[in-house]
């Protein structure tokens, strides 16, 4: 029993190793020599590890290995990028080029060199230094756009299913790839770890019955340009390494190859590891913010139960008008029937024809089938100008729900480790076993001779040092969430003012259309009615 149990646990152990360092696309040696330093003889021999201890080096290596990552990455793009520079420069002008170096040459002379524990403070507020986003010249004109041209469906193979394949275009780049549903979601994956401030544009999600239908691959197809697009209008996302690499590296191995270094990114979850335009993360505590931030709260939680209304009720907007055009279509067929019997009558008898009956029913019948396709065509509008749209907002409102729940989420991790942390010290506070404290014992032995140490508030200052810094990290992240919920959600209330005005500008040209088309048909039948009724008047106004 107990060979059964060692041989599980050593299955165990190799199956962690493959998937979080040769899967991960970590360097097996680089790892080796990193267990050695950590035990004697620990890079060769498993058994050394309990499978938690193990755990925890394998995290340690990969948090010490994301500076690595960044060289692998740039030294891999680097090697492939000849045939991107050609087209960059054909597209951007050099003397616009050199403008923007001797700029950024003149900024770094004049800021100074930056300091990871320096913090500037004003008021309530601080300002954390981070990284700075790596600036691309070739992505900073207004003028470039992402579109989704077509789908292809690629048929399987002995070992692969069928899947559909999307054409990303980037113009006036010239960048033009292929990307699956599921690069999409890598996408979204990745930039939702790197930047866990920002509100990430949703993509729609997968359906295995519906995966076929032509209808719902194009709807997919419009979702996923939209959700490029909106990584576009960010500056910060728009010119992240990895959105870069997905619209330009055309080689499907160089991709593939993209991915699985990006395997080993990490999720940010510290100040000095946020990626900003400045390279400054703004932390603002204050009443004003948490006022905003509760109504902000209470806000998306109502428009999310209006956008459900409103999908509903497109869903029966688009119903009522099917069923009205078929019962008008139902009415044209009935006209037509009496065009029938009409005919019939006029054919069987020699005199007495009515042929104006005929015509009377052949109008009445183009009049109510031009009325149906007029509605068919609103089916169209609702579903695409109404459902589509309001539930593709509908998804980002509950996308900002999420991070609102990420942040409920920091704040409770916050509140428990403090509570568990204030415990521990008073515990330690009253049983004065300062050999638990964790502080120099030179320190220690200061505090003492100023009798410090009976003194609670600096002794919780003092004691448990590394503790007390986990407990700022959590303190100082839950303020950045705070923060960017009150940017995310102002952002997302000047979008929707931008975004729906222009959509219903669209949508009521399309109404617009939609009745001039209608009263040309209205306009017709009134002149061939009445051309039943007066035909010899109407022949004498025309001459």
């Amino acid at each position: 029993m107990d060979q059964q149990q060692n041989w599980d646990e050593v299955q165990q152990k190799e199956m962690l190793l493959k998937t979080e360092i040769l899967d991960k696309g970590y360097d097996p040696e680089r790892f080796i020599n990193y267990m050695e330093l950590q035990k004697e003889n620990g890079g060769q021999d498993i058994d050394m590890w309990t499978y938690q201890e193990l755990i925890l080096a394998i995290t340690q290596f990969q948090q010490l290995s994301q500076p690595q990552l960044d060289q692998q990455f740039q030294a891999f793009v680097s090697d492939r990028k000849s045939d991107i520079e050609d087209k960059k420069l054909s597209y951007v002008d050099q003397h616009q080029e050199n403008q923007n170096s001797t700029f950024v040459n003149q900024q770094k002379e004049q800021e100074p060199l930056p300091n990871k524990d320096m913090n500037i403070k004003s008021d309530q507020s601080q300002i954390h230094l981070c990284k700075v986003q790596d600036k691309k010249l070739i992505l900073q004109s207004n003028e470039i756009n992402v579109y989704i041209t077509k789908y292809q469906r690629i048929p399987g193979g002995i070992f692969t299913s069928s899947y559909y394949s999307y054409t990303v275009q980037t113009d006036p780049l010239g960048w033009t790839v292929s990307r699956r549903y599921s690069d999409f979601l890598w996408l979204r994956d990745l930039l939702c770890k790197i930047y866990p401030g920002k509100s990430i544009a949703p993509v729609p999600k997968k359906s295995v019955l519906k995966n076929e239908n032509e209808m719902y691959i194009k709807k997919r197809m419009k979702y996923l340009e939209k959700f490029l697009k909106s990584i576009f209008k960010c500056e910060l996302l728009r010119h992240d390494k990895w959105f870069f690499a997905f619209l330009s590296s055309k080689d499907e191995k160089d991709f593939k190859q993209i991915q699985k270094l990006s395997t080993q990114v990490q999720k940010v979850t510290k100040l000095e590891q946020i990626i900003s335009m400045d390279g400054k993360v703004s932390l603002e505590i204050n009443e004003n913010i948490n006022a905003y931030n509760i109504e902000a709260t209470q806000l998306v939680n109502s428009v999310d139960l209006c956008y459900r209304k409103l999908r509903k009720s497109s869903k029966q907007l688009l119903l009522d008008f099917d069923q009205l055009s078929n019962t008008i279509f139902n009415m044209g067929s009935t006209c037509a029937e009496l065009y029938q019997i009409s005919n019939k009558f006029n054919q069987s008898i020699p005199l007495g024809k009515i042929s104006k009956l005929d015509i009377l029913y052949i109008s009445m019948n183009n009049m109510l089938v031009q009325w149906g396709d007029n509605l068919t065509a609103q089916i169209k509008i609702v579903q695409e100008e109404l459902c589509y749209f309001f539930k593709f907002h509908h998804h980002s409102i509950l996308i900002l729900k999420e991070f609102m729940k990420q942040k409920e989420q920091a704040q409770y991790e916050y509140e428990r480790f403090k509570c568990r942390l204030e415990q521990k010290k008073n515990k330690l506070f009253t049983t004065q076993d300062f050999s638990r404290w964790e502080i120099p014992a030179i320190q220690l032995k200061a505090l003492q001779d100023s009798n410090l140490t009976q003194n609670k508030e600096i002794s919780f200052q003092i004691m448990l040092p590394q503790e007390t810094e986990v407990q700022e990290d959590l303190k100082k992240f839950l303020t950045y969430y705070n923060n960017q919920q009150n940017v995310e959600v102002s952002k997302l209330l000047e979008n929707t003012v931008s975004e729906f005005s222009e959509h219903f500008k669209t949508f009521c040209s399309l109404q617009k259309e939609q009745l001039a088309e209608q009263k040309l048909t209205w306009d017709q039948s009134i002149l061939n009615l009445t051309n039943l009724q007066f035909p010899k008047e109407l022949i004498k106004k025309s001459t």
